[in-house]
């Protein structure tokens, strides 16, 4: 009986011991596929990356950052950096940087999907099969409009959740997404990446002008690139230091010389 079962502990331990051969056999046959591929449209390859992970934490990338990123692809899609990478076994990921950071994330995933786990987010409504959430609604109705419907409407299922951090825009499909696909998926990212440029921008605290703010009012109107600077008290308009003059008066050759309380009235001539 004992020896039955050493027999199949063996059995189990050889079978455990061919899956992870052919486990690693397929991951250096992707590594290599991916590889070709990047070099094929003009992008870098990476073999791993273990910090890259810990960039994000919304969606897929929620607590994966003990996860290294494998099969690193480096490009320029539509002027905009991307990245794309495989977390393990569990999927590919997909970023695209953009011009500027926002404040408002949104979330566009499947109705089939568990919704987001981020107490910020918020649903907004479905367009198509999924469904969108974010975490500013008002904002987020004005950035979904026909081309956001057209765009969604067009995306394949195995886009599965596509979503905004700060100043990326990411996406996350299946592992088992062949080579072919690969390219659809980050032009779907890079699409979606461009409408969101409509997403106001974060400004910078550095750039409000807070010198004797009253907190009870609001901030003057601010534009980016004009930058405002305190005023210099010795700049101001050398003209106060003269009178008024009336209209039928002679040229004023100097300032009007401020006199002391104490002096009294000028002296009649």
């Amino acid at each position: 009986m004992t020896g039955m079962w050493f027999g199949l502990a063996a059995i189990a331990l050889a079978g455990a011991a061919a899956l992870l051969y052919i486990d690693q056999l397929q991951r250096r046959r992707t590594g290599r596929v991916r590889a070709q591929w990047a070099k094929s449209h003009g992008d870098a390859y990476t073999a791993h990356d273990d910090h890259l992970p810990a960039t994000w934490n919304r969606a897929t990338m929620a607590k994966q950052d003990y996860l290294p990123a494998i099969d690193i692809v480096n490009g320029v899609r539509r002027g905009e950096q991307f990245v794309m990478f495989d977390l393990e076994e569990n999927a590919t990921i997909i970023a695209v940087r953009r011009e500027s950071a926002s404040a408002v994330d949104l979330d566009l995933r499947l109705k089939t999907m568990a919704p987001p786990r981020e107490p910020d987010l918020e649903l907004l409504g479905a367009i198509g099969s999924r469904l969108i959430f974010a975490t500013d609604l008002e904002v987020a109705r004005r950035v979904c409009d026909q081309r956001m419907v057209r765009f969604a409407e067009g995306l394949p299922d195995w886009v599965q959740v596509l979503w905004t951090e700060g100043q990326w825009t990411l996406g996350s499909i299946p592992v088992t997404v062949t080579s072919k696909d690969w390219y659809e998926a980050i032009e779907a990212v890079t699409r979606l990446s461009a409408i969101l440029h409509a997403l106001p921008p974060v400004i910078e605290p550095e750039f409000l002008d807070t010198y004797d703010h009253d907190p009870g009012r609001p901030y003057p109107h601010f534009v980016p690139g004009e930058e405002t600077a305190p005023k210099d008290p010795d700049s101001e308009d050398p003209t106060v230091a003269f009178g008024e003059v009336s209209a039928g008066a002679g040229p004023v050759s100097e300032p009007r010389r401020q006199r002391h309380p104490e002096q009294g009235p000028p002296p009649q001539l």
